[in-house]
């Protein structure tokens, strides 16, 4: 809608589109007149138009460009309505004058012609009509540009709060990951040093790949089976972990960091509680363009309880959810004797 846009100076494309305005409406009311009055030429009919165009002109551009911002605008309805009938009052009346004084005496040799009240007030109201479509337009337009500008700072909101989440994601994975390798070292675990290796690839994905809005699945999920690597190297012994993958296709997208929460939470709430085996079920499948994410695991009825009214990961990603994937997107989250998550996602085929 280029041509609705607005102008600080006149341009010639603003110039151009006035110009096509005012000769459709000049066209327009010669050939009425010609057609209609049989008794004047083609050329009294441009000459009679050619006059009283600067006027209708004049009524448009004084109420489109100085009634309208002065009142319309600023809500001051009563005064708009007034100042432009008593703005038409004055255009029609000059409007009148120049039919009385030159064109009906000169240009078609008549006399006696708009000489009451009732011509005065038609003559008010014809300029009200013609100026109507410059005014709507004018409004419409002005309707457009707020609406936009509405838009706009609507989506910079929700970009800012989309960082704003995704940014809580980093810190609080690091720090959670941290205290786990801590823990290794302190209990002499052989395998800290490969674990600050997967941190390491962990930590080059969330710095560096995953500052984009949207990333491919496959690598998403390859930066997931690195977390899961690092923590069964720490939960080896006490977890029973499965995992079930379908083909991944390398042409589908998905916002990056969203299934990690999920994953996080499963082994925080799993073998990082429980005294006992812990059970970590994890599906990813793809149907189409169609993501199926399940995980189930085992946990601790008291510290998710906890966790769930004060801890970041899953209120987090569901805020996230709804932000990038509304009308996208179906999550369950069910506590029986595992906890479940199910999500599906409607992902996308380019970026």
């Amino acid at each position: 809608m280029n041509w609705l846009k607005t102008y600080n100076t006149w341009t010639r494309e603003r110039i151009g589109r006035h110009l096509l305005y005012w000769s459709f409406w000049s066209v327009l009311y010669i050939l009425t007149n010609y057609f209609t009055v049989y008794d004047r030429t083609i050329w009294q009919c441009i000459c009679h138009e050619l006059l009283v165009l600067p006027i209708k002109m004049g009524c448009a551009y004084f109420i489109a460009y100085f009634l309208m911002p002065k009142y319309l605008y600023k809500k001051l309805y009563l005064k708009f309505i007034i100042t432009t009938t008593i703005t038409a009052g004055i255009f029609g009346w000059m409007l009148l004058l120049l039919y009385f004084e030159i064109i009906y005496p000169t240009i078609l040799s008549k006399t006696g012609y708009y000489t009451d009240h009732a011509s005065f007030i038609y003559k008010g109201i014809e300029l009200i009509y013609i100026t109507s479509l410059v005014l709507g337009i004018k409004f419409f337009q002005n309707f457009l540009q707020e609406r936009q500008r509405n838009q706009t700072l609507l989506q910079e909101k929700i970009e800012a709060e989309l960082r704003f989440l995704k940014n809580q994601v980093q810190p609080h994975f690091l720090f959670n990951t941290l205290n786990n390798i801590y823990g290794m070292v302190l209990s002499n675990n052989k395998s800290a040093g490969e674990s600050i290796i997967k941190l390491s690839e962990i930590l080059g994905y969330l710095l560096y790949d995953s500052d984009v809005e949207l990333i491919l699945i496959a690598s998403e999920i390859d930066n997931l089976e690195n977390f899961i690597e690092l923590e069964r190297l720490r939960y080896d012994r006490k977890l029973d972990f499965t995992y079930q993958k379908s083909v991944i296709p390398f042409d589908v997208y998905i916002s990056p960091l969203i299934l990690l929460p999920f994953v996080e939470n499963a082994f925080k709430h799993g073998p990082a509680k429980e005294e006992g085996k812990s059970i970590i079920d994890l599906k990813i499948e793809i149907v189409e363009d169609t993501l199926n994410f399940t995980i189930r695991n085992t946990y601790n009825e008291l510290s998710i309880d906890s966790n769930l009214k004060s801890g970041i990961g899953l209120k987090n990603i569901t805020k996230r959810l709804k932000l990038i994937y509304p009308e996208r997107h179906e999550l369950h989250i069910e506590r029986g004797e595992m906890f479940e998550v199910n999500l599906k996602i409607t992902l996308s085929e380019s970026v």
